[in-house]
């Protein structure tokens, strides 16, 4: 039994493949895209793999499997300059390309993978990786900028979810104190429960759809609990929320945002 490469059909397909792979590899671990750099690597891998193909017959199980992640740190170091991300990005590059073969088998059972089948089929497969890692990563970060907030007023104390927002520049115009916007079922929940009489300020606000005003409440303190470090803020400005959000319960100050 033999089978017949040819070498220029597979040297190309394994061009494109590395490519989108070093790419995927690049933009999930946040390193900077070089097209030379990456051109260089997926070339430099493909004519590796093209070697190994030829040499499969003659060799070993372990040799290949060596091979080939020697190869694939060898595209690492030429693609990107850092050296210290290497081992990080080797183990990147290995599992996007165990997701996109397992996009690929998925596909491959629609139409055979070959000519412009396997360009149409790989680059959708790329797409839908870089979707899935998209979405993956917005949880993420949106899971960074959320923390526990306990909010106190007199006696009375209740737990809320905040939320890191850039996007809350609130201020109250007179003495320029940030302001937090609160959950408005929250925030008479509090004033309920909580001794004496609470008397509102009212400030202005706006957005990109709407303005109004706000009732806004002198707290005596608002603790923020993070994986790190607790942050005790003595008297905070807390507004009411204009509207409900199925975000958070509590939209902390740009100014709060850790560095």
């Amino acid at each position: 039994m033999y089978y017949e490469v040819y070498v220029d059909i597979l040297f190309l397909e394994n061009f494109w493949m590395n490519t989108m792979l070093l790419l995927l590899t690049a933009w999930t671990d946040h390193a900077t895209v070089r097209k030379g750099r990456i051109a260089a690597a997926a070339a430099a891998g493909s004519l590796g793999s093209c070697f190994l193909t030829i040499i499969s017959a003659w060799t070993t199980g372990i040799f290949c499997f060596l091979g080939n992640l020697l190869l694939a740190m060898g595209m690492v170091c030429i693609a990107f300059s850092e050296r210290h991300h290497m081992l990080t990005r080797t183990m990147l590059l290995y599992a996007e390309c165990f997701a996109m073969n397992g996009v690929l088998r998925y596909l491959g059972q629609f139409h055979r993978l070959g000519g412009v089948w396997f360009v149409c089929f790989s680059s959708i497969s790329f797409l839908f990786l870089m979707i899935v890692e998209s979405i993956w990563k917005q949880r993420k970060k949106r899971r960074e900028q959320m923390c526990s907030a306990v909010l106190y007023l007199n006696a009375y104390q209740v737990t809320v979810e905040a939320l890191w927002d850039t996007g809350n520049s609130l201020c109250d115009p007179i003495t320029g104190a940030p302001v937090h916007v609160l959950d408005s079922m929250i925030l008479d929940q509090l004033l309920e429960h909580a001794e004496g009489e609470h008397i509102p300020r009212y400030i202005p606000y706006h957005t990109i759809s709407q303005t109004g005003i706000l009732d806004v409440y002198v707290l005596d303190a608002m603790e923020l609990r993070m994986p790190d470090e607790n942050l005790r803020i003595d008297h905070p400005m807390i507004a009411r929320m204009p509207e409900k959000s199925s975000v958070c319960q509590l939209i902390l100050h740009c100014d709060l945002l850790p560095s």
